[in-house]
């Protein structure tokens, strides 16, 4: 087995800064707040709607198979703590933003 040494493959750091300069980040491909805020309150209003559908099915006795309940469940149970998640992260960053003397 071959080996090729680690000194002609690495190039030092000070040339590479030199020769390039960093790549500045697409701002336009990423999503708003709100973009991102609107689809997490979709996906839970989503959710809620399946589980209603679901309880329905359950008292008409129209569901066989209560795994798939179960997992809709934990499904809105996962969408839900997110949306609480992102509202207590937005709340935190608006109090911080408002904490800062000028």
């Amino acid at each position: 087995m071959y080996i090729i040494p680690i000194s002609s493959t690495i190039t030092p750091l000070n040339i590479l800064s030199q020769n390039e300069a960093a790549p500045k980040p697409d701002n336009s491909a990423r999503p708003s707040f709100t973009d991102v805020f609107a689809e997490v309150v979709g996906d839970v209003q989503e959710t809620q709607r399946v589980l209603d559908q679901n309880a329905a099915d359950i008292v008409m006795g129209n569901i066989d198979d209560l795994h798939t309940v179960y997992n809709n469940i934990t499904k809105a149970e996962l969408s839900l703590s997110t949306l609480v998640a992102i509202r207590d992260a937005a709340q935190t960053g608006y109090r911080d933003i408002m904490q800062i003397s000028l």
